[in-house]
């Protein structure tokens, strides 16, 4: 199956997790797409890769433009574009765009990527215009709240949402997490895909080592990381253990400025999984806040994928609802800590000097990514769906 257009507010980028996923997973099927098409202002600042550029159409909202922004502020910006009257006024102008690239009577193939409502919305009035096929991937659900003990979407969106899941050729999702939830919530079947990487080839970490452990991380510094990451440096204080942190950011936090973190900086996509080789483990830090529990407990990070087939042992600190937490404890494939308590963090930490506990580990994460989450495994569920 061929798509006429992609849409979705984040780019195909080599910058972030989303845009990875879709390059691993689709490979060359993304050279069949037409036109990659962007809704929201997250694409124009995470620009997607150069072999896409040509194919690029950026529709930031009236909000979102440079010369608004400039005028009023980012922050009054981007709280002006998620009002709703905006997000449907800016969706009407996005679909004509969209609906003037193709003949008048042609059906269309779509594939969507809603990382909110722009994209929801989008589709909804290119839908009014002319028909349109098209297959969803919600890689995440930014629109769910958790608060007073239940999930809430914003009024006017949830059945919006609903009716996009619902008239898909075919539903794909992030996690088992929102698999189950998505089929409660709405009765929608859909398929797991999530975030790829092939094994790396050589020798593994040293399993068992007696003395300083030295962890890695490698990914992001922000809200659904930082304090799952501040937790865990507290909890190596007074220890000769070190965590060393490769990240985008310019610098670290103030709350994780300590002596057991070492700040690396950026390194290469492509040296990212040599540079985990030089850890005895690698750390995946989910935030323990309900105000971020929308990504915690349906999320999958792409890195999770490049944990697994590095050959080192993951150590994995977050809420026990966690999808990460739950699937690695499942497949018994990581360590996992689920309690934001020091001593239950540092009995974690000490199951990294037990040989056989972290051999056992790394031999599940490597028949994890032979058999389910490598490239090849989830290129073809891909497949199986597409040509199906």
């Amino acid at each position: 199956m061929k798509f006429d257009f992609y849409l979705s507010e984040m780019s195909v980028s080599d910058l972030h997790g989303g845009g990875l996923t879709l390059q691993r997973i689709i490979g060359d099927g993304l050279k069949d797409i037409s036109w990659f098409i962007h809704v929201n202002r997250f694409a124009t600042d995470v620009p997607a890769a150069d072999e896409f550029f040509n194919r690029t159409i950026d529709i930031p909202s009236f909000w979102e433009r440079d010369t608004v922004r400039k005028t009023i502020g980012n922050s009054l910006s981007a709280k002006l574009a998620k009002k709703l009257p905006a997000i449907k006024k800016h969706a009407q102008r996005a679909a004509k765009i969209i609906n003037e690239k193709f003949e008048s009577e042609q059906v269309l193939s779509a594939l969507i990527c809603p990382q909110g409502a722009n994209s929801l919305f989008t589709l909804e009035a290119l839908k009014a215009l002319r028909a349109v096929n098209y297959v969803t991937w919600v890689m995440d659900d930014h629109l769910i709240e958790f608060t007073d003990n239940q999930w809430r979407y914003p009024d006017g969106v949830e059945e919006v949402f609903a009716k996009h899941l619902q008239e898909a050729n075919h539903v794909f999702v992030i996690s088992p997490a929102m698999q189950h939830f998505y089929l409660d919530r709405f009765g929608v079947s859909s398929t797991v895909l999530f975030g790829s990487s092939d094994l790396l080839n050589g020798a593994t970490t040293n399993a068992g080592n007696k003395g300083p452990l030295k962890i890695g991380y490698f990914g992001a510094v922000a809200s659904w990381q930082l304090d799952a990451l501040k937790i865990f440096a507290d909890a190596l204080k007074g220890t000769k253990d070190e965590l060393h942190i490769y990240s985008t950011v310019q610098k670290l936090p103030d709350a994780l400025n300590l002596k057991e973190v070492v700040f690396k900086g950026r390194i290469d996509p492509g040296e990212v999984l040599p540079a985990m080789r030089n850890y005895n483990a690698v750390l995946l830090p989910i935030s323990f806040q309900e105000k971020i529990r929308n990504m915690s407990q349906f999320n999958i990070a792409t890195k999770m994928g490049e944990y697994l087939a590095s050959g080192v042992p993951i150590l994995a600190v977050g809420p026990p609802y966690a999808a990460m937490i739950d699937y690695l404890h499942i497949k018994k494939a990581a360590f996992t800590a689920t309690s934001a308590n020091v001593k239950d963090i540092r009995t974690s930490v000490a199951l990294l000097r037990d040989q056989y506990k972290v051999v056992e580990i790394l031999n599940n994460a490597k028949k994890l990514v032979l058999n389910e989450v490598g490239t090849q495994p989830m290129r073809k569920k891909w497949l199986s769906v597409i040509n199906g």
